[in-house]
């Protein structure tokens, strides 16, 4: 019992500084997880309770309570402040926590920022428990005593043995509990537990899954090892998994009734920048209009293609048919070199093509494009700054019109005398849309003529909802705006096509990289709630295929495909049109014309895993976003999530060695 004034000071000082660090520590993670929706603290507890014995340990080598002490402590929690902002802030925009892979885009993020995109909830009750935190610690060090005295080698004996006590505390519940799970993972695996916690642990694939199951400090320091700390050599059991799965999916050649139509086509990708399926109307975009309606021989709509991916992502997912999670491509391309032999760019150079260029309406340095896209396989990688026009400004936000860019490197997309591969990403759709840009006047005065025309055709055939504020339904017009000249765009490549006598021996595919989430655009128009993935409404993009023998027997147009497909159908639907084998191992997708399409998922951190009837975050709890979905169904699901991961483990082992590197 402490029985004096001074003792209590003293019982304070020695025992309340270290607990109140921990218990800030764990408010911070409450404060995340009910942000995040996630519930209110991790699965595991324990790995958070272990680093936090580590940071203690760290903290026992300054006097407790001093000024060193809570400026350290301060340090440490501020770190897990910016986490918490950082998680809020990606989570609402993209649907994912932040992880180490992200750092290496801090420029690409920066140029993007827009201050809309902040949580400015999480910043104010993480900043305001941050300086609770602090003003509690200077109020309690000025209100109680020192303990007594020691000379200086029983203070450095203190100090070591506190440190070192805490720090095997903390590894011991660490790996203790790492053990624990991998025990418990044998006897689930017995009654086939499709996805144990041990494979989470293993696998930060599933991000979201995983930070729910092991917190900040569980997650990060297992994220850290994954980035940081990997083996300079591949093992040979590795080697000879990589090899094994390389052999038998080598020169696949897809199935299907269209297999092989555009063989020695030349092939033209386009993908567009934040488009919507509500960015397509008859009003304002009738070109494509025309190809998504059923009205143009030759296009087939994809009516249920579904993604939510960074740019970037989409942009390599279509390149490669699969994409490195654990680090990014301009990472493992100055790391450990990047080889990819069956790129889509390199296989129609194995094919035949001559021109296989890649092009961008804004600086080909944005995603390390420069490089990462020329290690992919393309001869070249032209940017903004490769065009002649007069006004091309490099500022973020102050978009060219793709149209006028396109029109000024058409020479070179559409090269005559030679079989082409030319992919374009656009850029004027991109947002924000609340900057005034004097290139779309025209457009913007088109939209306010017709919008009366165009409310008509929402209110009648669609289930959109128009903005009414002032402000957002400007943000949206000025969208509009842009699709009008995205449609023109496209349109001008078919002209051009159509001129130089090439429609007939062309095959191009057009896509959306994901939906348009500037100022909450796309979840305002459909209806749908951003913070829940299962409304997968959200993520339904466009994707057209254009190949002229794509056609009924009568030659009249197809109706749109009701099939679903997602990115990774876009690069073996591409080869099985163009006759193109590719090793299947690598493809995480199928032709969206063959039959195994109806095994077709998509996977993201962001969106979770769907198909068109059933979304599952974790592969052990599923909506079912068709009431018919039967426990068959379910199934089937579960088993080609697996095979997706199956696949994507061979795909992280490849790029962490960069495997394919003495291939020619």
């Amino acid at each position: 019992m402490v029985s004096t004034k001074v003792e209590r000071k003293l019982y304070v000082r020695e025992w309340i500084f270290p607990l109140m660090f921990v218990l800030f520590a764990l408010i911070f993670e409450m404060v995340n997880f009910l942000t995040l929706d996630f519930g209110v603290l991790p699965t595991y507890l324990i790995f958070d309770v272990a680093v936090i014995c580590l940071f203690l340990g760290i903290l026992f080598l300054f006097r407790v309570g001093s000024v060193a002490w809570i400026c350290v402590a301060s340090f440490f929690l501020l770190i897990q402040v910016v986490l918490n902002i950082a998680n809020a802030t990606l989570y609402e925009i993209f649907g994912e926590i932040f992880s180490v892979s992200i750092l290496s885009i801090g420029g690409e993020g920066a140029d993007s920022f827009d201050p809309e995109f902040l949580n400015y909830f999480s910043i104010f009750i993480n900043l305001f428990i941050w300086a609770v935190f602090i003003a509690s610690a200077v109020y309690l060090s000025k209100n109680t005593e020192m303990s007594i005295k020691l000379n200086k080698k029983s203070k450095f004996i203190v100090i070591i043995s506190a440190f070192v006590a805490l720090q095997a505390c903390g590894f011991s519940l660490f790996n203790g509990k790492v053990i624990s799970m991998n025990l418990q993972a044998e006897s689930e695996r017995k009654v086939d537990n499709p996805y144990t916690d041990e494979e989470l642990w293993g696998n930060t694939l599933l991000k979201n899954e995983s930070f729910k199951q092991f917190g900040t400090y569980g997650f990060y320091a297992k994220n850290l090892e994954e980035f940081f700390f990997e083996d300079k050599e591949m093992s040979e059991e590795n080697q000879q998994k990589v090899s094994n799965a390389l052999s038998s999916g080598e020169n696949y050649v897809a199935q299907s009734k269209y297999s092989g139509i555009g063989e020695g086509d030349n092939l033209i990708v386009l993908m567009l920048e934040s488009f919507d399926t509500f960015t397509i109307d008859p009003i304002y975009t009738p070109f494509l209009w025309s190809m998504r309606n059923g009205e143009f021989a030759g296009a087939q709509y994809m009516d249920s293609f579904y993604a939510r991916n960074k740019t970037n992502i989409s942009e390599e997912i279509s390149i490669l048919g699969h994409i490195a999670t654990t680090k990014l491509y301009s990472t493992y391309y100055s790391s450990v070199g990047l080889s990819a032999p069956y790129s889509l760019p390199n296989l129609l150079k194995n094919d035949g093509a001559t021109a296989v260029n890649y092009f961008h309406g804004y600086k080909k340095s944005f995603y390390d494009r420069e490089n990462v896209n020329v290690a992919l396989g393309f001869d070249n990688v032209y940017g903004i700054e490769d065009c002649s026009l007069e006004d091309k400004t490099q500022k973020f936000g102050d978009w060219i019109l793709d149209s006028e860019y396109i029109k000024n490197m058409i020479d070179l997309f559409i090269p005559d005398g030679q079989r082409f591969y030319s992919q374009y990403t656009t850029i004027a759709t991109h947002g924000p849309y609340d900057v005034d840009n004097y290139r779309i006047s025209e457009n913007m005065q088109f939209v306010e003529d017709n919008f009366d025309k165009y409310l008509d055709y929402v209110n009648n055939y669609t289930s959109y909802k128009i903005p009414t504020n002032a402000t957002e339904l400007r943000k949206f017009k000025q969208y509009k705006a842009f699709a009008m000249d995205t449609d023109k765009m496209v349109e001008y490549i078919f002209q051009t096509l159509a001129d130089k006598n090439l429609l007939d021996s062309t095959t191009v595919v057009i896509f959306a990289d994901h939906n348009a989430f500037y100022s909450d655009l796309c979840y305002d128009v459909k209806g749908t709630d951003k913070m829940d993935a299962s409304q997968i409404e959200s993520n339904h993009i466009p994707c057209i295929i254009y190949n002229d023998k794509l056609v009924n027997d009568d030659g009249s147009p197809l109706l749109p495909n009701e099939n679903f497909c997602s990115t990774y159908d876009i690069y073996p639907t591409i080869c099985d049109l163009l006759g193109l084998p590719y090793n299947s191992a690598l493809v995480q997708g199928y032709s969206i014309f063959s039959e195994d399409s109806v095994n077709s998922v998509f996977v993201s951190s962001g969106a979770g895993m769907i198909n068109k009837d059933i979304y599952t975050s974790n592969i052990k709890d599923f909506v079912k976003i068709n009431e018919n979905v039967s426990e068959e169904d379910i199934k089937r699901f579960t088993e080609n999530i697996l095979k997706y991961y199956q696949k994507q483990e061979i795909v992280e082992l490849i790029y962490q060695y960069n495997y394919f590197k003495n291939y020619a």
